[in-house]
C-alpha cells in the first residue's frame, strides 16, 4: 500500500485519535489513511466518545455517498493515484515540493459526506498542515451534525477542553480552595446553564437547558435510562462530549427532584475525595460533592432512575455503627424489630449529645479548647438523633455524610466524648490538684513530671485519647506519692522551727513591755523603735503553728494543709525574727543610754531614794536584763515624775556628727573656724530645742 507523503505520521488502516474545535468546545474524532474505500469506514460512528472521522483516500475512486450512513463521517479522494504521481516527479520534484504536489492532487479531489455538505476540497488542501485541514473538515461537519448546542456557546470566555470540565465540577463540589476551578467557573459555568451571570461561582442549574431533556428522557423511559443509550444518545443528537455528559448528570443528581439516582455497574471502582469506595451501587444526590473527578468516570455508571427507597440492607452499614447487634433482615416483622432498636439507640445518642454539648461549655474553661471539628460533628449528629424512623434516619444521615465510615468517625468521636463526660470530675480534680501544686527549685524534677501531666490534660488531647486516661491517672498516683513525702517532711520541719520561733518571740514580751514604758516618757526624748511594738503582734501571729502540727495531714484531695495551707517553698521567717529581736535590743540599748547620761542621772539623783540609786547603777551596766526586769509601771511613772519636776527638757541632739560632717579631720590652723562652727551648731540647736519645749530649760546631750 502506498502512503501519501502528505499523511506519512499515520499509520495505514488504523484510527487516529483527533480533536478539533467547534462552537468553543474541544470535540474528540478520528482520522483514518486508506488505500481504498471499505464499507465499514463509512458505517455510523457508534463506540465511545467520537464525534467525527475523517476518511483519506490515497487512491481516487468512485464512492456513492450513500454509502456514508453517518453524517459526521468525511470521505477525502484525491485526483490522481499518489503512485502514478510519484512515477511521474520521481527525479525532478522532491520534499516540500514533492508534499505541494500531493496536496494539488487532493485539491483536485473532493470531500465527500452522506450529505453532499459544501467542503471545497481545493480549499482544504490550500492549508499548509493537516491540523488545519482536518479542523476545517470537522468544522464543517460539526455544524451540520449539531446546529443547536444545549449551551449558550457564545457565553463561553475560552474553549472548553475535558480538562476544563473536571475543574468546573470540582469548582461546584469540591473545596473551594482551588485557583483553577474557580477560573474554569468564571470562564464556562454560567455557558452551560449551571450558574447564573451575577453569580458564576454559585451552583444553581434552575435555566439549564440540558434537564428538561433529561427530565423528558427519563419520563419516557419509564423512569429508568440505560446509562450507556443515554450518553451515545446525548453525544450524538445533541452534540454533547462525553466528560460534558458526566459533567451534566451528576448535577442533574445532585439538583434534580424527585431525587434521582446513578445506579452503578457491578464491581465498578467509583472512588470519593477521601479515597474510600463508594459505599452502595448506586450515586445519590449526597455522594455528588465526594466524587473524585477521573477520566472515564462513565464507565461505571449502569443506569439513571428515579431513587427508589432504601431497604433495611443499605441501611445497615449506617446503623451498625449505632449497635453492632443489628443484622440484615428482609421480613417486614424483622425490619420492624431491628428499627425499633435503631430507635432506642437514636434516643441515647440524643440524650448523650444534649449532655455532652452542656459539659463542653463547662470544661472549656478548665481544660482548654476543644479540638477542630467537635461541635460540627454534634451539629450534624444531632438532627439525626431525632429521626423519627428507619428511612427518616436514612436521609438525614445520607444528606449528612459521604460515607458510613464517616459517620462512624462521629459517632466514635460522641463516644469519647460521652467517656470523657463520665471522667470528667476525676479529670478536673486532677488538673486542679497539680494546678494547685507549687514546687520550688529543689524539685525540677517532680515539677516536669506535674507539667507533662498538666500537658495531657486539655480537651485537645483527651478527646482523641480517651483510652489513655488510666495511664495518665497512673502517673498522677505516682506523682502524688512522692509529692505527699516531700510536703508532710517540710510541713513537720516547717512548723517545728516556726514552733521555736514562737518561743523566742514570747521570750522576748518583756523587752518589748520595756521598750514600750520607756518611749512612754517623752522627757527621754523622741520614742526609739516604736514601730517593733506595733510590729510584735503581728510577727506573733505570724509564727503561729498549724493545730496539727504533731500529726500527719492528709494531702489526698488538695496539695496544701487544709489548716495552714502551706507550701513547698515556703520558709519559716527565720531573717524577720532575727531582725526583730536585734532591732529591740539596739532600742532598748539606746533607751539604756539616754536613762544613764549624766544629765538624767544628775536629776534621777537628786531624788535621794535608794531604789533610784540602784536603778541608777543597773542602767550604767552593759546588760539589759536587769533593766528590762525592773521596769514596772510604777517606777516608770515615778521616773517621768522626777523628770517633770526637774523642768528639764533634755534634748539629744546630733550636734557632734553635724560638727563631723563639715571637719571630719582638723588642723591647728583650723581652730578658730571649728570653735565658731561649734558655737554656731550650739546655738542653733538650743533656739530649735527652745522653741519645742517652750518654758523649760533645755540641756543638751552629745551622746548619740
Amino acid at each position: 500500500m502506498t502512503v501519501s507523503d502528505l499523511f506519512a505520521s499515520f499509520k495505514p488502516g488504523e484510527a487516529h485519535p483527533w480533536r478539533a474545535v467547534y462552537q468553543g468546545i474541544d470535540y474528540p474524532g478520528e482520522v483514518l489513511i486508506a488505500e481504498t474505500w471499505r464499507p465499514e469506514l463509512g458505517q455510523k460512528i457508534a463506540e465511545g466518545d467520537i464525534h467525527f472521522r475523517i476518511v483519506v483516500l490515497t487512491k481516487p475512486q468512485q464512492v456513492a455517498p450513500e454509502s456514508i450512513a453517518d453524517r459526521r463521517i468525511a470521505l477525502c479522494i484525491p485526483g490522481m493515484a499518489i503512485r502514478e504521481e510519484r512515477e511521474r516527479y520521481r527525479v525532478r520534484k522532491k520534499g516540500e515540493e514533492l508534499l505541494r504536489e500531493e496536496a494539488t492532487l487532493y485539491a483536485a479531489g473532493q470531500v465527500l459526506t452522506k450529505e453532499r455538505l459544501p467542503i471545497d476540497a481545493k480549499e482544504v488542501f490550500s492549508t499548509p498542515d493537516n491540523e488545519k485541514r482536518f479542523q476545517l473538515i470537522a468544522s464543517v461537519i460539526l455544524s451540520y451534525a449539531y446546529p443547536r448546542l444545549p449551551i449558550d456557546t457564545s457565553a463561553l470566555k475560552k474553549t472548553l477542553s475535558p480538562s476544563d470540565v473536571a475543574k468546573v465540577c470540582d469548582g461546584f463540589f469540591g473545596t473551594g480552595d482551588n485557583p483553577e476551578a474557580i477560573e474554569a467557573l468564571e470562564n464556562f459555568s454560567v455557558a452551560l446553564g449551571l450558574a447564573r451571570p451575577e453569580n458564576p461561582l454559585e451552583f444553581d442549574p434552575r435555566n439549564c437547558p440540558l434537564f428538561p431533556i433529561l427530565a423528558q428522557m427519563l419520563e419516557e423511559g419509564d423512569g429508568g435510562l440505560d446509562a450507556r443509550e443515554l450518553y451515545c444518545q446525548l453525544g450524538s443528537s445533541y452534540g454533547l462530549p462525553w466528560p460534558l455528559i458526566t459533567l451534566y448528570l451528576l448535577c442533574f443528581v445532585r439538583h434534580y427532584r424527585p431525587e434521582i439516582e446513578l445506579q452503578l455497574k457491578p464491581g465498578a471502582a467509583l472512588y470519593l475525595r477521601s479515597g474510600e469506595s463508594a459505599p452502595l451501587a448506586k450515586l445519590t444526590t449526597n455522594l455528588v460533592p465526594q466524587i473524585w473527578w477521573s477520566s472515564g468516570l462513565e464507565q461505571a455508571f449502569d443506569r439513571l432512575c428515579y431513587r427508589s427507597p432504601p431497604s433495611w440492607n443499605e441501611v445497615l452499614p449506617y446503623v451498625r455503627f449505632l449497635c453492632l447487634e443489628l443484622k440484615p433482615a428482609a421480613l417486614v416483622g424483622e425490619v420492624r424489630e431491628q428499627e425499633m432498636v435503631l430507635l432506642k439507640e437514636l434516643g441515647g445518642l440524643k440524650t448523650a449529645i444534649s449532655g455532652i454539648e452542656s459539659d463542653l461549655d463547662s470544661l472549656s474553661p478548665k481544660l482548654g479548647k476543644h479540638p477542630p471539628g467537635v461541635l460540627e460533628a454534634l451539629k450534624r449528629l444531632s438532627p439525626i438523633a431525632q429521626a423519627k424512623d428507619c428511612l427518616h434516619f436514612y436521609a438525614l444521615v445520607e444528606k449528612g455524610y459521604a460515607t458510613p465510615d464517616a459517620f462512624g468517625e462521629d459517632i466514635a468521636l460522641c463516644r469519647r466524648l460521652a467517656q470523657l463526660r463520665d471522667m470528667a470530675a476525676e479529670i478536673v480534680a486532677v488538673k486542679s490538684y497539680l494546678d494547685d501544686v507549687v514546687l520550688g527549685e529543689g524539685q525540677r524534677e517532680l515539677d516536669m513530671d506535674r507539667v507533662s501531666i498538666l500537658g495531657q490534660l486539655t480537651l485537645e488531647n483527651l478527646v482523641p485519647n480517651i483510652h489513655l486516661w488510666d495511664s495518665v491517672k497512673a502517673l498522677f498516683d505516682w506523682f502524688k506519692s512522692r509529692y505527699r513525702a516531700l510536703y508532710l517532711a517540710h510541713h513537720r520541719d516547717y512548723h517545728q522551727e516556726m514552733a521555736s520561733f514562737r518561743l523566742v518571740l514570747e521570750d522576748s514580751k518583756p523587752e518589748v513591755d520595756a521598750l514600750r514604758r520607756l518611749n512612754s516618757i517623752a522627757e527621754l526624748g523622741l520614742p526609739v523603735g516604736q514601730e517593733l511594738i506595733d510590729e510584735y503582734q503581728g510577727l506573733l501571729a505570724n509564727v503561729s503553728p498549724c493545730p496539727v502540727a504533731d500529726k500527719e495531714v492528709s494531702v489526698e484531695e488538695q496539695p496544701a494543709c487544709p489548716h495552714c495551707r502551706l507550701v513547698l517553698t515556703a520558709e519559716p521567717p527565720k531573717r524577720e525574727v532575727e531582725r526583730f529581736l536585734h532591732q529591740l535590743e539596739q532600742a532598748l540599748q539606746e533607751q539604756q543610754r539616754r536613762l544613764s547620761s549624766e544629765a538624767v542621772r544628775h536629776i534621777l539623783a537628786k531624788s535621794g531614794e535608794k531604789r533610784i540609786d540602784q536603778f541608777i547603777k543597773m542602767v550604767q551596766t552593759s546588760n539589759l536584763a536587769p533593766l528590762v526586769n525592773v521596769l514596772d509601771d510604777e517606777l516608770v511613772d515615778f521616773l517621768r515624775q522626777l523628770l517633770q519636776e526637774a523642768d528639764i527638757e533634755i534634748e539629744w541632739r546630733p550636734t557632734l556628727s553635724e560638727l563631723a560632717e563639715k571637719f571630719a579631720s582638723l588642723e591647728e590652723g583650723e581652730i578658730d573656724a571649728a570653735a565658731a562652727e561649734f558655737a554656731r551648731v550650739l546655738k542653733k540647736a538650743f533656739a530649735k530645742a527652745k522653741k519645742e519645749h517652750p518654758g523649760k530649760r533645755v540641756r543638751l546631750s552629745f551622746k548619740e
